[in-house]
């Protein structure tokens, strides 16, 4: 059949017409729509409280003790979980996909584990917190990917910059004042006041310190993204401001572990790719300027003092570096001899102790690793590995799929992140773990959703080149521009 110029053109317009009912359609199956910024405010509460329930518990005398205490500890887990009240925003990715594939034996192998070390021991306060930070959090991150799917990371990023520069300058103002002094308290009674030569070991707004020296590698792992998507040389100035304030809150801590952590992800970052390196570089004009700025309105001098507090700290410390970044690993085999199926689930918490015995402390080995084998044994540790291993996994998938060289440099900024943390005290440290599983929700649901809908194909959608055919001679003369049709539209 043939049709003449006005009769093709009505038919074009009909086919426009209705392919824009589906393509609407499946912008709000695929594509973020009205859901998706009220579900990234749920989880900017979440990373809030995890960095402020501390906060609420020393200054608000309702959070301060009985149920409303614990109801403020686990807020931040709370709202994390509301996020499964969303519906979904995408299908699972295949980098999400390859985390599930982990994660689902992983869980397996340590819910298993506690079963048979519940036999030699059960603590229940404990076997909560144990639970809650092996199993829940990385299951309700899984979930609430597809449901946090096209979520800006470089907003989460600026958001935990803010908190990390906050702090830094509270964790500054901590560390010069008395140890009896109402801002150095903590949030439990009783509790001695770390104090050394150099000042107070600041606590920030959080309960203890292992909380600002989280939000030290936190603090960090934004600068890099910051650095990594910035388009601007003021965007390069906020980054570095970032990176500073990050390796500051470490510093407040006067411990090495969250310093050495600090650099181990920026090396990590720098030199496992090119493309790190290329984005360090168009930022060092920036990096010139934050200098110049700092040395000319005393924030170095700020550097140098917690520097010098930190040496001196180390050189009286009865531990090497060695025994305390490796020593655990010695202690994970003597572990392993002594209780192969674990001694007691949930008796290695800090929690657990304490509401057992009424004093906070450790139950035999101090480093993470001997610890989840006390409570797990060795079906637990593979578990907790698979787990640990599954999330680098499924980013290391997402970095293979990413397009530009932004998106892949914060994708290695989130695997450097996640290293030293899953070897660290993720299982006993309830700040580091809801860290951990929210930022790598928001990193998978960042990478999961193609933002520039121009690129994009949606289901259904017919165009006027497709109709003509001369998109499919497009396509078969691999994208040279085609003859002439015999019978186009512009042709009588």
């Amino acid at each position: 059949m043939n049709l003449n110029q006005s009769e093709l053109a009505d038919v074009l317009s009909e086919q426009q017409t209705g392919a824009q009912i589906p393509s609407r359609k499946a912008r709000r199956r695929g594509i973020p729509g009205a859901a998706v910024p009220k579900a990234g405010l749920i989880l900017m509460l979440a990373l809030a409280m995890v960095v402020l329930e501390g906060a609420f518990r020393k200054w608000v005398p309702l959070f301060g003790e009985g149920y409303w205490k614990y109801l403020m500890y686990f807020s931040k887990e709370i709202i994390f979980a509301a996020l499964l009240l969303f519906p979904k925003q995408s299908q699972p990715t295949p980098a999400l996909k390859v985390f599930e594939k982990w994660l689902m034996p992983g869980c397996a192998l340590l819910g298993l584990g506690a079963l048979v070390s519940s036999f030699h021991g059960f603590n229940p306060v404990g076997a909560l917190l144990t639970t809650r930070a092996a199993i829940v959090l990385p299951v309700v991150a899984l979930l609430a990917v597809p449901r946090l799917a096209g979520l800006p990371v470089r907003r989460v990023a600026l958001w935990l910059a803010l908190f990390t520069i906050v702090n830094f300058a509270l964790g500054v103002e901590q560390n010069r004042l008395p140890a009896d002094h109402i801002l150095n308290r903590y949030s439990e009674t009783g509790m001695n006041i770390v104090e050394v030569e150099s000042g107070v070991r600041a606590t920030g707004t959080f309960s203890y310190i292992t909380g600002i020296g989280s939000l030290s590698s936190v603090g960090i792992w934004a600068g890099l993204i910051l650095m990594g998507l910035a388009k601007t040389q003021w965007q390069r100035i906020g980054a570095w401001a970032t990176l500073a304030a990050g390796f500051g809150c470490g510093l407040v801590t006067v411990s090495r572990g969250p310093v050495v952590v600090g650099v181990a992800i920026v090396a990590g970052w720098l030199f496992l790719s090119r493309e790190s390196i290329s984005v360090a570089t168009r930022g060092l004009i920036a990096g010139i300027f934050c200098v110049i700025v700092a040395s000319g309105t005393g924030i170095t001098p700020v550097f140098s003092e917690l520097g010098e507090g930190l040496m001196q700290r180390s050189e009286g410390a009865s531990d090497t570096f060695n025994e305390r970044a490796f020593g655990q690993l010695n202690e994970t085999v003597s572990a392993l001899k002594m209780a192969p199926l674990g001694n007691g689930f949930g008796t290695q918490q800090v929690g657990g102790v304490y509401a057992a015995t009424g004093e906070a402390g450790f139950n035999g080995f101090e480093s993470p690793l001997p610890r989840l084998v006390m409570e797990t044994g060795a079906l637990g540790l593979i578990g907790y590995l698979l787990v640990c291993a599954g999330a680098i996994l499924a980013l290391q998938r997402a970095k293979r799929q990413m397009p530009s060289a932004g998106g892949r440099a914060a994708l290695l900024a989130t695997q450097m992140l996640l290293l030293p943390m899953f070897y660290g005290n993720l299982i006993f440290d309830h700040t580091a773990s809801a860290f951990v599983w929210m930022i790598f929700a928001v990193v998978m649901a960042g990478v999961g959703v193609k933002t520039k809908q121009k690129s994009e194909t949606l289901p259904g959608e017919v165009t006027k080149a497709d109709f003509t055919g001369q998109g499919k001679r497009k396509r078969e003369d691999g994208g040279r521009r085609p003859q002439e049709a015999p019978h186009s539209v512009t042709r009588k």
